[in-house]
């Protein structure tokens, strides 16, 4: 029997194993890939990429990589997804990456060179052979699809997700993909990702597994460690912090000579697959999922510890190199308000004093409404947080109104706009807020049309807001000290809703420009923010208010707090 018919006959066999056993397939990966895919005209190898195997194995139904950049992983994703529709009859893989240009990118550069050098996968690719739907025999399927849109998960189902830079990809549209696994047997998923925020995207979702770390277990002393850059990367004749090193100084230090010291002897240890073993720190957590840390120290010899201190000094930003290089969460003043600092507004006394007051709400089945005071120099006080019952609202609104003298108020325009209109029927001074892709600089426009019963025109008011620009404001807003808040109850969850949302770079295609855009979180309590940033744009409008109320602005004493700074290092 010739070698391809063994091939073919051990992968006969195999997919037989498969239907009867996800638990053997699973198992199977790695060996599968070596055995059927190819690099450079070679079977593929794990070399240099020794920690790979015990991920590609897993038996657990969700896998989630906390990943650098730069170490294989979504090549080792897309082997996965392809040797399990090889392996396993009638499967379908959807594969995500953050737009579909970048889901095409992959099939060109990643998975149609697979396919091609490998005998058994192209062999088997028949019928569909698209840029987003491969399909292998008569019933698997791999579909490479962007997160970006909503209509992307629309109507087809699958048995593996494989969300590729989960942090860059849209969290509502990755919550509808799950949908996708409700009639599958298998319903398996791998997150992967580099990652951003502390507690946000790949990070939560790595909390929430039993987290697995690739120790080094010294070969000097027999001690046990994960290599960290920041503790435990030394360079000869160096006393000073890594962080400190850039491009104005690097020449200055023998970073060539960098190297990992352990923490215990203080020895230089090998790094080599034989002393390294892959550790679960909670394996008594009670989590479906399986999650990995992979870091630079992983492929010692690929990327070595001189590179990553070059590394260190080609970006402005620290949080860059961190989440990118070395594969780990940190926090970023331009990316999300921390909790430190919305704590840092709120204060125990509510300063007395004539002054206008606005109010936010931010519709649902449960309404949540900000009330705040602002004063002649332009700072605002936060003097009322509120969660309403959507049936209570009406009432409760009229309430507010009255009781802090509320000149101007903003309300979400969705999802019920009879309820706007009805209470803008009864307040002339209550806008509602219709989210736009404005252009410029400013932050709304506005709109408003008065009834006209010839026309057939309503007496409405109306803010196109730019919700990205505004939320940009408010944040700089809330860190300048014109921001404060009375304490109540409801400070956790006013801090929870106020540091839920992330601002993340946005690459705009079509005007070639890097952009800011704000992204839901996975678990989106964000209702507090978002009312408060409604308020916000009411303290803009106050000088469009008509009807009782007006007037010169009473003088009160300042609302400012002095906001916290804090230290990102």
């Amino acid at each position: 029997m010739g070698q391809v018919q063994k091939s073919v006959f051990r992968n006969h066999f195999l997919r037989l194993k498969a239907g009867a056993s996800q638990a053997t397939a699973l198992s199977e990966v790695s060996r599968w890939i070596t055995d059927n895919t190819f690099l450079a005209g070679r079977h593929y190898s794990y070399r240099h990429h020794e920690y790979q195997p015990r991920i590609l194995d897993s038996t657990a139904r969700e896998v989630v990589v906390r990943k650098c950049s730069q170490v294989g992983i979504s090549e080792l994703a897309v082997r996965k997804a392809l040797a399990l529709c090889g392996m396993i009859k009638d499967f379908t893989v959807i594969y995500t990456l953050p737009t579909a240009t970048f889901a095409s990118v992959l099939a060109k550069t990643r998975v149609n060179p697979v396919i091609n050098e490998s005998p058994y996968l192209s062999e088997m690719l028949t019928g569909t052979d698209s840029i987003e739907v491969k399909q292998f025999g008569y019933g698997s399927f791999l579909y490479l699809k962007g997160a970006a849109s909503s209509n992307a998960p629309i109507s087809i189902p699958a048995d593996f997700l494989v969300h590729d830079e989960l942090d860059f990809s849209d969290p509502l549209v990755i919550s509808q993909y799950q949908s996708r696994l409700t009639h599958s047997p298998h319903k398996l998923k791998l997150k992967l990702s580099t990652p951003t925020l502390p507690g946000k995207g790949i990070d939560y979702e790595f909390s929430r597994s039993k987290r697995h770390f690739n120790f080094v277990k010294c070969n000097h002393c027999n001690h046990y460690f994960v290599p960290h850059y920041y503790d435990h990367v030394k360079i000869p004749k160096y006393t000073g912090e890594l962080m400190d090193i850039n491009k104005k100084n690097i020449h200055r230090v023998q970073y060539e000579n960098a190297h990992v010291v352990c923490p215990s002897c203080g020895k230089k240890p090998s790094l080599l697959p034989k002393h390294r073993e892959w550790v679960c720190e909670n394996p008594d957590d009670n989590h479906l999922a399986e999650g990995f840390q992979v870091s630079p120290f992983d492929a010692p010899m690929i990327i070595t510890p001189s590179y990553l201190v070059e590394a260190s000094t080609a970006y402005t930003n620290i949080a860059e190199f961190v989440n990118f290089n070395l594969g780990l969460p940190f926090f970023s003043k331009e990316s999300v308000l921390s909790p430190e600092e919305i704590r840092g507004t709120i204060i125990d006394n509510l300063i007395e004093g004539a002054a206008f007051g606005v109010m936010g709400v931010d519709l649902g089945k449960t309404c949540h409404i900000t009330v705040g005071k602002c004063s002649f120099d332009g700072s605002m006080q936060v003097v009322l947080i509120e969660a309403v019952p959507l049936g209570q609202l009406k009432t409760r609104y009229r309430q507010l109104r009255a009781q802090y003298r509320v000149r101007a108020s903003v309300i979400d325009s969705l999802p019920y706009t009879d309820v706007v209109l009805a209470l803008q029927a009864e307040d002339p001074n209550l806008w509602a807020c219709v989210y736009s892709q404005s252009k410029g600089v400013h932050l709304y426009t506005v709109h408003q049309t008065e009834k006209d019963e010839e026309k057939g025109t309503q007496d409405t008011r109306q803010l196109n807001v730019s919700k990205d620009r505004t939320f940009d404001s408010l944040m700089e807003f809330i860190r300048s000290g014109d921001f404060s808040k009375v304490s109540c109850p409801l400070d956790d969850e006013f801090v929870a809703h106020c540091t839920d949302m992330r601002r993340m770079r946005d690459w705009n295609l079509r005007q070639q420009v890097m952009e800011f855009k704000w992204v839901k979180s996975e678990d989106g309590n964000d209702h507090f923010w978002f009312s408060t940033s409604y308020a916000y744009l009411a303290k803009f409008i106050l000088g469009t208010v008509t009807g009782e109320g007006g007037g010169t602005l009473p003088l009160v004493s300042s609302f400012r707090v002095k906001p916290v700074v804090r230290d990102a290092a």
